[in-house]
């Protein structure tokens, strides 16, 4: 079985003082291109993070946003810029002394300062979050190669299904090939018939060498042969417990360029009718590996 590399998963955890939401889409890429969205503060995550999806997941671009709130005590706690007061009334008493003002300094004047007082930077508790962010990304990480096996498993009898249609249809190419002989032959008697107007004697013997020399041009068991072994090799590899996308990407065109070459040999119309339909399942199956991990 395989995996596909379209999926979307969403985990969150949180304790009394912490909430974390981790939110993973994956889509279609040649290669593993992560993509991660994380608060600055938070950065110091960012290699283990990065880590943990990589031991999972081996392809495909991998979306992952992380949202961190922490509620800690200090949120509405404040405090006074006791130097800026300090600097400020110090200037409000040379004003007033310079131009011999009565007036006393209050709190109202030092406000108009502004940045007086302000609340407390709140303190990240790095230690309390990363168990909590690495456990929730586990979790997103365990439902995204979920939904992935999911719908790799729909593609592989997909993939199955249209492969057994095109060992059918080699099957009735081979039966036609093997008649192709007498196909010829029959083809050229016909012709040549109509162009004398049978007022002439065909000797056979010629019919029969000329039949043979298109039917051998015409020959695809190679062509048969390289396709059912590509086909097996196909379905080995849909069985192997590791990332196979690329090599049937690989192996599929392979079987691409032999289902075109039978088409150009044969001079069979049935055969070419079949091929027709084979290059459409070809290309059905190409579409879906383009999505497999």
């Amino acid at each position: 079985m395989f995996n596909s590399m379209t999926a979307f998963a969403r985990a969150e955890k949180s304790t009394d003082t912490i909430q974390v939401i981790v939110e993973i889409r994956s889509l279609n890429s040649k290669n593993l291109d992560l993509v991660l969205r994380l608060a600055p503060t938070y950065f110091i995550f960012e290699d283990k993070i990065k880590a943990m999806i990589k031991k999972s997941l081996n392809r495909g671009r991998i979306e992952t946003m992380i949202s961190i709130h922490e509620n800690t005590e200090t949120q509405d706690r404040f405090e006074a810029d006791l130097d800026r007061a300090t600097e400020y009334i110090h200037v409000l008493k040379q004003v007033i002394d310079h131009f011999q003002l009565k007036h006393s300094i209050g709190l109202r004047d030092i406000m108009k300062a502004g940045n007086i007082i302000k609340p407390l930077e709140k303190e990240n508790d790095l230690e309390a979050v990363e168990p909590l962010v690495l456990e929730c990304l586990k979790s997103a990480i365990d439902d995204i190669c979920s939904m992935r096996a999911t719908e790799g498993k729909s593609l592989f009898f997909d993939i199955d299904h249209r492969l057994n249609d095109i060992v059918l249809s080699l099957e009735k190419i081979k039966a036609l090939a093997s008649d192709q002989l007498d196909y010829y032959y029959q083809k050229l008697h016909e012709r040549i018939n109509n162009l004398t107007h049978n007022m002439i004697d065909i000797d056979p013997v010629r019919i029969s060498q000329e039949a043979a020399i298109l039917a051998d041009r015409s020959d695809v068991s190679e062509e048969i042969t390289r396709l059912e072994s590509h086909i097996q090799q196909f379905r080995n590899l849909m069985n192997e417990n590791e990332p196979v996308g690329r090599k049937l990407n690989f192996l599929l065109q392979e079987i691409g360029r032999e289902l075109n070459t039978v088409g150009s040999k044969s001079g069979s119309a049935e055969i070419s009718k079949i091929i027709v339909n084979l290059k459409s399942e070809h290309e059905k199956i190409r579409e879906q590996i383009q999505n497999i991990e």
